[in-house]
């Protein structure tokens, strides 16, 4: 196996094997244990699949939103989190700024929980 996908698709395995045939034979007291497990690699079989779309889309919004296209996400994400901090953000850029903040949060939702991002989509 290489590379991402591969690797997602066995933690996808894991994760489903873990669920369906290892699970139901889990004493009660570890249950809450083994079904943290496979979430985990849920998690991290879709981080492996989408974190780096999400990443670069992130990157993406908060260039245009700076006019900064070569700028590092993470250059990108200290520059915002300061902005905010310090109540900087142009006050007629703060809906822009609500809809890509909104954007990013549920990027990472679909990865960490995509339930509850399907959830608070339609909100």
């Amino acid at each position: 196996m290489t590379g991402p996908h591969a690797t997602a698709d066995l933690l996808k395995v894991a994760q489903t094997t873990l669920r369906e045939a290892v699970l139901p034979h889990v004493a009660a007291a570890a249950r809450y244990e083994a079904a943290m497990v496979a979430n985990a690699l849920a998690i991290a079989a879709r981080e492996l699949e989408l974190g780096p779309k999400a990443r670069e889309a992130e990157r993406e919004l908060l260039a245009r939103f700076y006019g900064t296209p070569d700028a590092a996400l993470a250059e990108l994400r200290a520059l915002c989190r300061a902005d905010i901090r310090s109540g900087k953000p142009d006050p007629t850029r703060e809906p822009e700024l609500r809809r890509l903040l909104h954007e990013v949060v549920h990027a990472r939702l679909a990865i960490s929980n995509p339930a509850y991002s399907r959830a608070t989509q339609s909100r």
